[in-house]
């Protein structure tokens, strides 16, 4: 059976594709042990190796166990993770060694270390599979072109899913392909309006800076409100049923899940906050980006409202400041309509600079921000901004209205320790070690 979904979770049944003999892999041997590094060769008595110390090693064939192969990978490609245990996680492979496999997870790193992984390969391309797949599953046999067309529909292809389903319900009548067919139209019509919406507001930036960086995208905006919700004051969020069922299998071995089927069924159908605390309890980043968050979080709106649109872009963002081709080591990505695109975009920019050994926004003291004391009168500051001619203040005193919004602002997004958000700013600097550690959710 082909895998789940092209959404990075855990998926069922896949097989590795033939390979030719690798170069790099690890020798497990004696039942217990293991080499890895550059296979010289092999030959009917013994596996010769050379470690990464550059050590040789003859193992006789009679005690050798296995041969892992380790994968080449010049650029991140989709892949499989097959852990001892029998599953199975989709992603994007971006390293495989003889430490550890790093997987991307719905734009989250994960690193696994090498010792839980049963084996590793690159899936085909979706053509490929597509091709491989319409010749054994034709459209003579309604039933298995059904499967084959629910096979689309998971791995999210909405053109060639509204293809074939075109095809199917012109020939067959089935009200699940009917049902089917319709979803998939809507959702090919929904990503082709939103890469239309992404064009005009990239072709907006360029027209206000031809030099700007890309703001992130939508996934990313997600995953960051992920990161920031507040599970004391929630926005609405969404966790379909697929997600939960995947959840609850990768953790299916945890005491702080259900151990009935009761309440295991409680789960899939109940609240998603009450899913959402768990995957938090279990720092199960896997599934962060399948968390579909709504309305952005308290925090958000109060960066939005009181900093980002209210003065940070208004007044330090112009082209002849920070939002221009000479900002500087401070710059802010603007547009002549902001989004919610551009303002997680700045708000990643400003979480991760530091000027002058400072930090852009000081999270134990926001009054001591960068980004407040460059914006106060220079008599006022404790920091004052550098000389700079045409220069003007964006906050008026460190006691104004809108100065004690934006410490306010810091303060609700304040959590000891801070996260570390899996998504790079489009604009990235180089940066002191800051002096707390900051630790993903």
């Amino acid at each position: 059976m082909l895998a789940m979904c092209l959404m990075l979770l855990v998926v069922e049944g896949e097989s590795p594709p033939a390979s030719p003999p690798p170069t790099r892999c690890i020798v497990h041997y004696d039942g217990q042990h293991r080499v890895c590094g550059e296979l010289v060769g092999r030959d009917e008595d013994a596996v010769h190796i050379t470690d990464e110390a550059g050590m040789q090693h003859s193992i006789p064939l009679p005690r050798v166990v296995a041969i892992e192969p380790l994968l080449e990978l010049p650029a991140p490609s989709e892949g499989i993770v097959e852990l001892i245990d029998g599953r199975q996680l989709r992603g994007l492979l971006k390293r495989d060694d003889c430490n550890a496999v790093e997987i991307m997870l719905h734009g989250v790193p994960v690193q696994m270390e090498r010792h839980h992984v049963s084996r590793v390969w690159i899936l085909d391309p979706l053509e490929k599979r597509y091709a491989e797949l319409k010749k054994s599953m034709p459209l003579e046999r309604p039933g298995a072109h059904l499967a084959f067309c629910r096979w689309l529909v998971r791995e999210k292809a909405w053109p060639l899913a509204v293809l074939e389903l075109e095809a199917h319900t012109s020939t067959h009548r089935s009200a699940e392909a009917t049902r089917l067919l319709r979803a998939a139209r809507a959702q090919h019509k929904l990503n082709s309006s939103q890469s239309g919406a992404k064009d005009g507001d990239q072709k907006e930036s360029v027209t206000s800076n031809p030099r700007s960086p890309e703001p992130v995208d939508d996934a990313a905006v997600n995953l960051i409100r992920v990161y920031e919700l507040d599970l004391n004051n929630p926005p609405p969020i969404q966790i379909n049923e697929e997600t939960r069922r995947a959840f609850l299998d990768a953790y299916r071995t945890s005491m702080l899940l259900p151990q009935t089927k009761e309440g295991l069924a409680t789960l899939l159908a109940g609240e998603p906050i009450d899913v959402l605390k768990l995957i938090f309890a279990h720092r199960a980043r896997e599934f962060y980006g399948q968390v579909q968050v709504l309305k952005e979080p308290e925090a958000f709106r109060r960066f939005r409202q009181s900093v980002h649109d209210l003065w940070l872009v208004p007044k330090c963002g112009s082209t002849d400041c920070h939002g221009g081709p000479d900002a500087g080591r401070f710059q802010l990505i603007r547009s002549t309509r902001l989004n919610d695109r551009i303002r997680t975009s700045n708000l990643l920019i400003l979480d991760a600079l530091t000027l002058d050994g400072q930090p852009m926004i000081n999270w134990t003291d926001p009054m001591q921000s960068t980004l407040i004391q460059y914006a106060l009168p220079a008599k006022q500051a404790s920091r004052p901004h550098p000389s700079v001619v045409g220069w003007r203040p964006a906050l008026k005193s460190p006691k104004s209205p809108t100065t004690m919004a934006t410490t306010r602002w810091i303060e609700s997004m304040m959590r000891s320790p801070r996260p570390t958000y899996p998504v790079e700013p489009p604009i990235k600097a180089p940066t002191e070690t800051p002096e707390t550690p900051r630790l993903p959710r």
